[in-house]
């Protein structure tokens, strides 16, 4: 037993409510267990308590052991001058208290608890896995939109802390998160360090002509800065431009060694996904205009698999290497990251800033028409027998499992919950 799952059997009321008596003997009917309250002071705030004929409001303070009021100092602490029930799972001491004691061990569910304790104890990712199939299909739904809202929240804040940092410029804070999610999981660090150095102003000035947002973009990344490169034409050519570009509006260069090279699929090399970059704001001028305000992004998420970078990366994967032609066009996958990774959580970070509750859930739909994002963490939940529609169901997996399977959040979660609840029921 610990105070975790005290206070969740509190909260939940996952108990035998019937006939409760406090440790002096006096008849105990609880009406309302309070509020959580996370800071310093007593565990609930605001409970409601019938101790014979009088009912009482106030705070309830939980411990494993009665004998922790005195092992926490609570009574020199004033904070816990608002006590009226101190709630414990073994009152081991009699402290004569100026309120009443309510001692929980014979009214939980020892099946609650083994079930607890084996939950606790496993060592895999799904401590629940053979519970999952008895779980009603509506209540899994349900808690799996919760967790997409909540992971679409978080990435909220986080758009709205990087448009602090663009001095309250939407365009900028947009740009800035299109290039930095180019770089998915492998390049990612590098990726924001070009969208920090690559201003959106200097792209926009030069959004007609294709070389110079190649070299915009090559150049930043720090690429056109290598001066192992052998002879080539192209890359020479790049490096021109640059070099009057960044005399120009004083630009300065990622470091080329923050860029990871080794393992990594043709596909996810630098170079090419900087050139599909580069592409991708050439031919579409107004891309973060589209993000932010544009009604319907599926045209655009429909021509970008179209667009096929400068012929050069067609037999290249890096500069001055020649290879065997091959694709280089943006796969499907990536456009469906893009969406998942950006077009939603800018579309909604901007709708709930100006408080348009509609367009914040017009943004969130767009998770239902892109396919399910299958990776090594999410194919563990599905195998699991966890939905697998579309992107809402992968975005609510990853944060179920970052945020409470990663941290044995199992009180918190909607599933861990009626388990508990389930074996606490039973064991009654």
């Amino acid at each position: 037993m610990n105070e975790k799952l005290l206070h969740y059997l509190w909260r939940n009321k996952i108990f035998s409510n019937l006939n409760l008596n406090t440790t002096d003997g006096r008849s105990l009917t609880l009406i309302d267990t309070g509020i959580p309250h996370q800071d310093a002071g007593p565990d609930f705030k605001q409970a409601v308590i019938r101790i014979d004929d009088i009912t009482w409001v106030g705070d309830v303070e939980i411990h494993v052991r009665a004998s922790d009021w005195l092992r926490h100092g609570h009574q020199h602490n004033p904070k816990y001058q608002t006590i009226i029930l101190h709630v414990v799972y073994e009152n081991d001491v009699n402290l004569h208290l100026p309120f009443p004691t309510l001692e929980l061990q014979n009214v939980i569910s020892h099946a609650l608890i083994e079930e607890y304790q084996q939950m606790s104890c496993r060592t895999e990712l799904l401590p629940c896995r053979s519970d999952i199939a008895s779980i009603p299909r509506l209540q899994l739904t349900s808690w799996m939109s919760r967790l997409a809202v909540e992971r679409s929240e978080r990435r909220q804040r986080e758009i709205v802390e990087l448009l602090k940092r663009r001095q309250g410029n939407w365009e900028e804070a947009a740009f800035h998160c299109f290039v930095m999610n180019f770089g998915f999981r492998t390049n990612s660090a590098a990726f924001e360090s070009l969208a920090i150095r690559m201003p959106y102003k200097c792209v926009l000035k030069h959004k007609d002509s294709r070389l110079q947002i190649y070299a915009l973009t090559f150049g930043i990344a720090g690429f056109l800065d290598d001066s192992d490169v052998p002879d080539d034409d192209y890359f020479k050519m790049l490096q021109s431009e640059y070099h009057y570009l960044r005399y120009k509006y004083h630009l300065q260069s990622v470091d080329l060694k923050i860029w990871k090279l080794l393992r990594l699929r043709p596909q996810n090399f630098p170079c090419i996904r900087l050139a599909q970059l580069s592409e991708c704001l050439y031919r579409v001028p107004d891309l973060v205009e589209q993000i932010l305000y544009g009604e319907d992004v599926a045209p655009l998420v429909k021509r970008i698999p179209e667009f096929e970078p400068h012929s050069y990366w067609k037999t290249h994967w890096s500069f001055g290497k020649v290879t065997k032609e091959h694709p280089c066009c943006v796969g499907r996958n990536t456009v469906n990251l893009l969406i998942i990774n950006t077009i939603v959580p800018v579309r909604m970070a901007y709708a709930h800033f100006f408080g348009d509750v509609g367009k914040q859930e017009q943004a969130l739909s767009l998770l239902e028409k892109v396919e399910f994002e299958r990776n090594s963490i999410t194919a563990q939940y599905a195998d699991a027998g966890f939905p697998t529609d579309n992107a809402l169901c992968s975005q609510a997996l990853l944060e179920l499992y970052k945020n409470y399977c990663t941290v044995k959040g199992c009180f918190q979660c909607e599933i861990g919950c009626a388990i508990l609840k389930k074996a606490g029921e039973a064991g009654h």
